[in-house]
């Protein structure tokens, strides 16, 4: 492992393949069409919504991708891959939303092959006010959209090795 002091290290080198990544899943495995709304430096450590599937990401560059939805997106990404209708979160709504998640790392790690990245199995924390805690040296980005599913965002961190 290098003994490089490690830098948060978010460009367009690393948010676009994961926006690309994000509206290709959408539209490939969901059938909708996301619309990017805004872009921000995360300043607290409370995502936008209820749920949130987290995934780490390791290797030239190390960092943490998370999805986080609304109830109503979270029922409607689980309709829209399985067919089948929840009036709450659950298990089967928490496995859809994490194996739409590791789709989009999946996506996104295909893209920065340059790094020899290596991602995790998403884990889900559910429940309003959960906090995602990144590394001290991370400023991580939140990136939000709007879709026929409902609100979600996408929040990304990377630490680099210079």
């Amino acid at each position: 492992m290098s003994t490089a002091t490690p830098t948060s290290s978010l460009t367009a080198e690393y948010i676009n393949p994961v926006i690309s990544a994000t509206v290709n899943v959408f539209e490939t495995m969901l059938g909708c069409t996301p619309r990017r709304t805004s872009l921000s430096l995360k300043t607290e450590n409370a995502p936008l919504h209820e749920l949130s599937a987290v995934i780490g990401v390791s290797g030239k560059a190390a960092g943490t991708i998370v999805l986080s939805l609304s109830t109503q997106t979270a029922l409607g990404v689980l309709e829209a891959m399985l067919g089948i209708v929840e009036t709450e979160i659950n298990t089967e709504v928490c496995d859809a939303t994490g194996e739409l998640t590791n789709m989009i790392a999946g996506a996104a790690k295909a893209q920065l092959e340059k790094y020899d990245l290596s991602i995790s199995i998403p884990n889900i924390i559910s429940g309003k006010g959960h906090e995602i805690h990144y590394p001290s040296r991370v400023q991580p980005f939140c990136i939000t959209f709007d879709s026929d599913l409902g609100p979600f965002a996408i929040e990304i961190g990377f630490t680099s090795y210079r």
